[in-house]
Order: C-alpha cells, then structure tokens, then sequence
C-alpha cells in the first residue's frame, strides 16, 4: 500500500483502531482501507500482563467483539487474542497502543520488588493487587479505590502488579488545581471530621493517602490529580522521589540495602532446620499454618451485635471502674488462648523474606522492623538461646501487630483484631520480649474500645431492642390470628359432620400404606 496524506476533513478511519487519519497514512483507495503508519508497525505477537501466561496474536477480525482491557464493542478490525484460550481473551488494537506506550515510559523502582515495574494508565479491572501493605486488604472498601483501578504498576518479567493508589507515587506534584506544590501523606486529619476533596467537592475516605499543601490546609484525591501524575510518569523520573504507603512513618536515616533477588519465603523459614525441633513444636501449640487459606483475616469479620450487646448487659453490673471494662475483654482473650491456636493466614505465609540485622523479615515489615530496632534496641535480651530463626519469626508477628496498629483507624478496630493482638504480644512475652510499650497500648486502646460499647447502653442498644420488640409483637400478633383461624374452623364450616368425617379417615388411614388404602 502506498503512503498518502490524510486531510483530517475528510474523516477517514483507520481499519486497525477505529481512529481518525490524520497526516501520512497507508492506503488503498480501491478499497478503501486505510492504516496509520503507527497500526501497519504493530508487533504481530506481545506479551501482556492482563493475560500473562499465554502470548497474544494479531489477527483479523470481521465479526463482533469486546475488547477485555476497555469493554468496548467492535468489529471488522484487528484484534489481539489467545489461540489457546478460544476467544476468552481479546484486545482491540487502541488498548494495544496504550500497552506499548506505558513500555517507552521510564521503569520505577518499587522498594518491595526485585524487578522494575511499568505504569499503564488504562487497563482491565485488576482483581488482586500484590502489594502486601494496601488498601486493598484494608476491612473497610473505599469509593475512591474504584476511581483508580483501571491504572495500575505491572512487572514485564513476572506476574506481578499492584494499584495505582497502592503503588509508588511521586512525593511532590504541581497542579493547576492550587498554586502551590502538593504533598503526598498517608493521612491528614480534619479538625472538624469533615473529609472531603478540595478540587472535586466530593468526600473523601480519610484512610486512603492524599495529596495536600499544608500552608492552605488543601487537600486533593489522587485520582483528581492523576494527569500530573501521569506526566511525571511520562518524564525523566532520575531526580523524582516515589513514595510507598507507610514511607513518612517507618522510614530511617539510614536504611539498609534488601536482597531481593532470593524467593525464600516465611513459610519455608517455618520448615527449615534453622529451627529446632522444639521451636518448631513451641510455635505449633500457639498456632496453626494455614497454607491453603486465601483472602482477608477473620480479625477483620466483626463479631454480631447481639453477642457484645448481650455481653455488656451481662456484665454491666460488675463494671465498677474502667479497669473493668479492659480486664473483661483481656479474660475473654485469655479464655481464647488457652482453647484456641491463632492461624496464619497464607497471605503471610508466601511474604518474601529479606535480611535486616541479621533477622529475617518480610520485606513489607522491614522498615518497620528497621524502627523498632532503631527505637527498643534491648527490646529482646541478648542471651537469649532462641536461634535467629525464631528470633526473626517473633519479630515478624511483633512487626506484624505494630504495623497493623499505625494502620487501622479506631473506628475500624474490631474485637477479634484486639484478640488477636493480644494473642500475639502474650506469645511474645512468653519468648522473653520486652515489649511493655505494645501492652500499654494495647490496654489503653482496649479501654476505649470497651467505653464506645458501653456507651452504646445510651440509646444505640435501647433503639435496636425496641425495634426487635415491636417486630416480635407483630410476629406474636400474627401468630395469635393464625390461632383464631383453627380455633374458629368447625364454628365457621357449613358442614361441621363433614369435616369430622374426613378427620376420622385421615386417623384410620394414618399407619397404613399408599396401596393399603387404594386396594
């Protein structure tokens, strides 16, 4: 085909994207077929992450379709699909485009991943996002997760993708939203608990990280702000600071430098004889390796709200003073520990592990393990005769309970997470962990837990009993009319004789078979 010039005017369509012709182009005029330069070089076979384990080839098309990564419809075209998956997945070529664009973006360095990761700014629904410390595993779902999910940070060499709100973003931003620069932060509290966005007006969820200007108290979404964004990706990222979640609060002066490259794991240190046979036996009578579990934490399920209601009332006479209230819950976990093993979920389990001090840690915990050790150097005695395997196992479940605490919002602490830390930091004493800071925490975060229930005896628990009283007063109500009805039926029938009748052939037929009565 030869290259011609396109007038934009004459609204010619490309055959491959269904996009205008504008400037050189290949074309047959007999035809009438058209493609630009860009769509006649496309590779006739890619790798994409959507679809990682099998290749994609481009190939004609001339029935309809819909493309997996926008869920448009199209036909009479190119598409990319799966030879081996029979049309379960398919491309259309524009979205092809925007997968070969985010490959000449720069690379970004992902502090919990070995490879360099790619962002693509439009893409298929990611189901599971592999970062470790997101949102996504987060109790509580956000609105403003939905706004993002079609932009995400994927790896080339692995199957490995995370986010946008999740992944490394730029620390600082310029948009034309606010004259001055914006600043990524995990958090920001709102003194009158008032959480919304400055550029779209809309609520914002206050647990999902925002960017702000701190002298003008302005605050943004980042998906309001996503084109600047999405800029820095396209630039020279040499002198741009990314930063992950949690950075601000865990990070030290001077860190020190993880192997990535090694894929063991914490479920192959649990295994290895770097552990004794009796700390192997030790951590099996506290817990129970669930290796083939998937999904969130049962910490996260909340317990009914007729069990505590039914617990407050019960106690509520004994309760003579706040200490009451925290020791009530701490016997109940104390029951628990005694009759129960906590699982480890295999979300923890398969968490890579990289060295830090000497201790093996996942990498997600080892800025927080950096900071503990920083803070509590003597927090674990150092004649201990625990080997470093079992050292590294107690400090990746006390890193795991410190974590979990700067994470979780107190509105969204529930009675099993405050049982499970519990059972954690009372496994680590029993190891010899100095740890009286977490406990003094915990017990602190007990009590106010254990004061919002029984605030609730005010009116929140008096309204649902009055509710669950009047519609038991109806049931009772309807059952009584119910009543009436048999009551009334030989008063009301016409033929009283008959009904007694067919009653008595009823009770001689009761005992007897289907023929018996037939025959």
């Amino acid at each position: 085909m030869a290259v011609v010039e396109i007038d934009p005017q004459h609204h010619i369509q490309c055959f491959a994207c269904q996009s205008l012709c504008s400037g050189p182009a290949y074309a047959c005029r007999a035809c009438e077929y058209f493609l630009h330069k860009s769509c006649a070089d496309l590779p006739l076979l890619i790798q994409h992450p959507a679809h990682s384990f099998h290749p994609l080839f481009l190939r004609v098309i001339h029935r309809w379709f819909i493309c997996n990564i926008c869920q448009k419809e199209k036909e009479n075209t190119l598409v990319y699909d799966c030879k081996q998956c029979d049309d379960e997945f398919q491309m259309c070529v524009k979205c092809c485009h925007e997968f070969l664009l985010s490959l000449c973006r720069p690379s970004i360095k992902y502090r919990y991943h070995e490879h360099f990761l790619y962002f693509i700014e439009n893409y298929a629904h990611l189901a599971q996002c592999n970062a470790s410390d997101n949102y996504c595993h987060q109790s509580v779902a956000s609105h403003d997760l939905h706004h993002t999910t079609n932009s995400l940070f994927f790896c080339r060499n692995c199957d490995f993708k995370i986010h946008f709100i999740c992944g490394p973003l730029p620390s600082t931003i310029k948009h034309e939203c606010h004259m001055h620069s914006l600043i990524l932060v995990d958090s920001i509290e709102d003194n009158f608990e008032e959480y919304y966005c400055d550029v779209c007006e809309f609520e914002r969820n206050p647990r999902i990280r925002v960017y702000h200007c701190k002298n003008c108290q302005y605050i943004a979404h980042p998906h309001c702000v996503t084109s600047e964004i999405v800029k820095v990706f396209n630039g020279d990222l040499g002198g741009v600071e990314l930063k992950v979640i949690g950075q601000d609060f865990w990070e030290q002066p001077h860190e020190e430098e993880w192997d990535l490259s090694s894929s063991f794991t914490l479920s192959d240190l649990l295994s290895s004889d770097d552990l004794t046979e009796d700390e192997k036996s030790y951590l099996n009578r506290w817990f129970k390796w669930d290796k083939s579990s998937k999904g969130e934490e049962d910490s996260k399920v909340e317990v009914a709200d007729e069990d505590i209601i039914d617990e407050i009332i019960t106690r509520y006479p004994f309760f003579n003073q706040q200490e009451d209230l925290t020791r009530f819950f701490f016997d109940e976990f104390g029951r628990f520990l005694r009759n129960e093993k906590l699982v480890v979920k295999s979300t923890d389990l398969s968490l890579k592990i990289v060295g830090v001090q000497g201790y093996s840690i996942p990498v997600t915990l080892a800025p927080v393990l950096q900071t503990l050790l920083h803070k509590y150097p003597d927090i674990t005695t150092s004649d201990s005769k625990m080997t470093p395997a079992m050292k590294s196992i107690c400090f990746f479940f006390l890193c795991k309970v410190r974590n979990s605490m700067h994470t979780t919002r107190f509105s969204d602490i529930t009675k099993n997470l405050l049982r499970d830390w519990y059972y954690y930091l009372k496994f680590l004493r029993s190891r010899g962990f100095r740890i009286d800071f977490l406990m003094e925490a915990l017990t602190k975060v007990t009590r106010a837990f254990a004061g919002v229930q029984l605030a609730r005896l005010e009116t929140e628990v008096p309204t649902k009993l009055n509710k669950k009283i009047v519609k038991l007063q109806q049931e009772i109500a309807d059952l009584k009319a119910k009543e009436d009805i048999c009551n009334k039926l030989f008063e009301s029938s016409s033929d009283p004789k008959f009904i007694k009748d067919i009653f008595r052939e009823g009770a001689e037929f009761k005992w007897k078979t289907a023929d018996q009565v037939l025959f």
